[in-house]
């Protein structure tokens, strides 16, 4: 049972068939429909016939959340006054705090900041001595981001940047992609999630574009020149006056500047090419810009893309949804490429509420959005959720006291970070996602084992260890539930709270006087503590 998309190749010609077993489940009770994701979710689930699981607890709902918009892990006193709210609205209220806080932007700035490639350059074989392009650059991507900036105004913004990168950072962007190919496939990739690469040397297999529509697109971009900057390793990028064409490999002959799908365009050499492309892009009807986006957004927060890759929605990758991918994208134009906006639809959603677990009929459901799926915290969310947890922060040259991980302004702190490279923080040396690495592997569990960063965060002497281990105020039960509150955003189970306080009990038992009482209390702690950092509930959003 369930769907699945066959594509069909013949003398160059391509098609896809899509086949439907439907489990046929009864599909009877069906939680609320929020909005129009809801609605179209759960008609496909009656199609198939896949009941959804039930809704989430609040707990549950505050942690994910707070993850998925914000990159943290929610905090003692905002999990207790959610808890006890009792709001109706108090989720959609949670969210929009969210996506006003500066937390949001610098979750989002840091996804934004790989993808666009803001990495640290070598100057003269050294490390880049003159580092404002990278910092201003991460800079202006979060002031976008909380500043709501609109998706086809942010994206114009980068694309057609010129000057430098003091006065202009987006312009950071051209130091990485130098040619007029790097510049015009990350455009399609990052921009329209079509993977064009093939297509410079032979009709795409899988796909309609041909050479020509190739190096039509890429002739957006044949003015893009550059020249010293007044710094070391700067550049000054400029459109110079030149008429945009670009010569086919195949045949030899100049084509003109064109969308994809779309005629050629007539422009002078007064016009610069690549503010024509941003228009193109930003049109109400073009049938990839939005898409893209949204089936983006949509993976981030469901771990699956509608289509998947998300950076791959060729015709013959079909979404798992169509309906839904449409209007996701038709909501997200009408709001004027409201990004916020798009992530409120789809946080406050039913279907983005439903609970991980598995009910009898949807275990294997891997594509109809029936439950949620689990997904491992990225290296820099987990380890800001360690440090908060243990109550110790990573410190980083150069750059303030309490700055967190989801902060970092560039690539280059990744070497000086083995947790970073161990969780597969990406290099950001591409346009594709794929670049971070989600998956577990021996080598982290390893590292929260026995890593001696991780060690000394449990043991700091202002560590969360510590102060509950001192702290003769409050019973071990009060301060075990505690600790599972800032883990996990839920109270301990009683039988959790046994556990953990018989493991206390028996380490200060063991001691050999009084006087090392102490010290074995803190021990516990800093064993409980670890515990439930090394869990897997800890490790992953669910």
């Amino acid at each position: 049972t369930g769907e699945l998309g066959v594509m069909i190749r013949y003398q160059g010609k391509v098609a896809v068939f899509r086949a439907t077993i439907p489990l046929g489940a009864p599909v009877d009770k069906l939680p609320v429909a929020k909005n129009f994701i809801d609605e179209l979710v759960f008609a496909k689930l009656k199609k198939v016939g896949v009941p959804p699981s039930e809704v989430c607890d609040d707990a549950t709902f505050i942690r994910r959340v707070t993850l998925d918009v914000a990159g943290r892990t929610p905090t003692l006193d905002e999990t207790k006054k959610f808890l006890a709210d009792k709001d109706p609205a108090k989720r959609d209220k949670w969210v929009d705090r969210l996506l006003a806080s500066g937390d949001y932007a610098d979750y989002f700035a840091n996804m934004w900041s790989a993808l666009l490639r803001n990495q640290r350059s070598n100057v003269n074989g050294r490390a880049e001595p003159y580092m404002r392009g990278t910092y201003a650059f991460h800079d202006w991507i979060r002031d976008s981001l909380m500043d709501n900036k609109p998706y086809d105004r942010f994206v114009r913004e980068v694309l057609a940047a010129s000057g430098d990168m003091a006065h202009n950072p987006p312009v950071a962007w051209y130091r990485q992609v130098k040619t007029v190919n790097a510049q015009m496939e990350d455009t399609a990739q990052l921009f329209l999630g079509l993977r064009l690469q093939c297509a410079q040397c032979h009709h795409h297999p899988y796909e309609k574009w041909s050479q020509n529509d190739y190096y039509s697109f890429g002739a957006f971009f044949t003015q893009v020149s550059r020249k010293p900057g007044s710094q070391p390793g700067e550049e000054i990028i400029y459109a110079k006056r030149t008429v945009a064409q670009q010569a086919n490999k195949k045949n030899g002959n100049s084509v003109k500047p064109a969308g994809l799908g779309n005629t050629p365009l007539e422009l002078t050499a007064d016009d610069d090419a690549r503010q024509s492309l941003a228009d193109w892009l930003s049109e109400k009807n073009n049938p990839f810009f939005a898409h893209a986006l949204v089936n983006r957004y949509w993976k981030h927060f469901f771990n699956r893309g509608l289509v998947d890759p998300e950076d791959d929605m060729r015709e013959t990758n079909p979404p798992t949804n169509p309906d839904l991918l449409n209007a996701l994208a038709k909501s997200f134009v009408e709001s004027g490429f409201d990004m916020k906006k798009l992530v409120r639809t789809i946080a406050t959603s039913t279907t983005y509420q439903l609970s991980a677990i598995p009910n009898s009929h949807n275990g294997s459901d891997k594509h109809n959005y029936s439950r949620y799926y689990p997904k491992r915290l990225s290296a820099e969310v987990l380890l800001d959720a360690i440090n908060q947890m243990t109550k110790a922060d990573t410190s980083w040259a150069g750059l303030p006291a309490g700055t967190r991980a989801v902060q970092l302004p560039d690539n280059s702190y990744n070497s000086s970070s083995y947790f970073l490279q161990v969780f597969g923080r990406p290099d950001s040396a591409s346009a594709c996602s794929c670049e971070r690495s989600q998956d577990a592997s021996l080598a982290q569990s390893l590292h929260l084992l026995n890593s001696k960063d991780i060690q000394a965060k449990l043991s700091a002497d202002k560590g969360r260890a510590a102060l509950l281990a001192s702290d003769e105020k409050r019973g071990d039960e009060e301060k075990i539930r505690e600790l599972y509150m800032w883990a996990f955003s839920r109270d301990a189970e009683s039988s959790e709270v046994d556990i953990a306080k018989t493991h206390i009990e028996k380490k200060v038992g063991k001691a050999k006087d009084k006087s090392e009482q102490p010290t074995a209390r803190r021990q516990a702690y800093e064993d409980v503590v670890w515990a439930l950092v090394s869990s897997k509930e800890f490790l992953f959003n669910h």
